[in-house]
């Protein structure tokens, strides 16, 4: 099995980032920390829940000695909010060339134009951010909605020209940064992991994902995922069996994108499930109650504007983290077991919805 195929299986809602990675860092740069947190923030949560989800379809039986292996793939896929499309946020920006010269267009043809408009870039300015998030609508040049803005209150600007200070005022007015949202009104994000579970010792399964690192475009960079989780079954140690099985898990990953990204996920909670059938041919319908978290780090640099003759920016690195919305989930859902093969869907209820499905080849109970 080729390393592509492997990426596009286990990892599709990064290739769907990855076909316009580019573009999220380019457009990133153009965004100071304040106003890159609210854009990118409905893509963490729902990589976040789609990263916490499907890891169980079954909890392992109470024995303390028993053989299962599971290895298959499992599909994930979290519901974006439609409030979530749209940003707006107050915090600091600096001004490109071209950007400054737009808000003293009024003195354009002033023999100060050039030390006012150096002025106006080496400032940072408080002001008002708004525009569709990264999951909102793609840029229009039609439609300034789709434009992320910067709005711009009336300010006087004093500078040094001639061996005196002189003050302007600029209007208010609102400048474009004409980059949108990447994802272009996607109604869900999808996640794809291959998973191997093995147990069980002591009412204990261990479960894995896996991805070893792997150089997509050149523009991104290497991708690695590791998740690794546990259940365990404390009715092993009870005197008499219960009317089902029941099970505290805990479950983590860590994904990493090239240098722009690491994401790390982890959650933990009680699952309970009930088989009915034969070892071959049964089902299992599945609950499960659990706690999570969800983080996303980014590192990339901030290109302000420049007084350099040849208009090169001067680049700041920004560093910073957003923390996934869902905090509580709530799933139920069922498996099918014909022969080798376990087929389970289950829905989670969330802040982020989500879905996931899974098929294994299952050896053992």
């Amino acid at each position: 099995m080729s390393k592509k195929f492997i990426l596009v299986a286990l990892l599709l809602s990064v290739m769907i980032i990855s076909l316009q990675a580019t573009d999220l860092e380019e457009t990133l740069r153009k965004l100071t920390q304040d106003a890159a947190r609210s854009y990118v923030n409905p893509m963490v949560s729902a990589f976040g829940s789609d990263m916490n989800s499907g890891w169980f379809h079954k909890v392992p039986p109470a024995v303390k000695q028993g053989w299962n292996f599971e290895i298959g793939l499992v599909a994930m896929g979290t519901l974006f909010i439609e409030d979530d499309k749209f940003f707006d946020v107050a915090g600091t920006f600096s001004f490109t060339r071209s950007q400054a010269e737009q808000l003293a267009e009024d003195y354009q043809n002033e023999p100060f134009f050039d030390d006012l408009i150096a002025q106006i870039m080496q400032q940072e300015f408080e002001l008002m951010i708004t525009g569709p998030t990264v999951i909102g609508p793609s840029y229009d040049s039609t439609d300034d909605e789709t434009a992320i803005r910067v709005h711009f209150d009336e300010q006087t600007i004093t500078f040094y020209y001639m061996g005196e200070y002189l003050q302007r005022t600029l209007p208010a007015q609102v400048v474009k940064i004409e980059y949108g949202g990447l994802l272009d009104d996607l109604p869900a994000l999808p996640l794809a992991a291959p998973q191997i579970s093995i147990g069980t010792l002591y009412g204990t399964q261990l479960s894995f994902r896996y991805l070893p690192d792997i150089e997509t475009i050149k523009a991104i960079g290497t991708i690695s995922y590791l998740g690794y989780g546990i259940q365990h079954n404390p009715a092993v140690w009870f005197s008499e069996p219960l009317p089902f099985d029941i099970a505290i898990a805990y479950f983590s990953q860590k994904l990493k994108i090239g240098s722009l990204i690491e994401a790390d996920a982890s959650t933990y909670g009680i699952n309970v499930s009930k088989t009915f059938g034969k070892e071959l041919i049964h089902i299992s319908p599945y609950l499960g109650f659990s706690a999570e978290t969800s983080t996303m780090h980014f590192r990339y640099d901030y290109e302000t504007g420049s007084t350099d003759p040849q208009n090169i920016p001067e680049v700041i690195e920004i560093d910073f983290n957003v923390d996934g919305k869902n905090k509580t989930k709530f799933t139920t859902g069922l498996t099918f077991r014909l022969g080798l093969i376990n087929i389970n869907a289950d829905v989670n209820f969330a802040k982020y919805p989500s879905a996931s499905a899974g098929v294994m080849l299952n050896f053992g109970w």
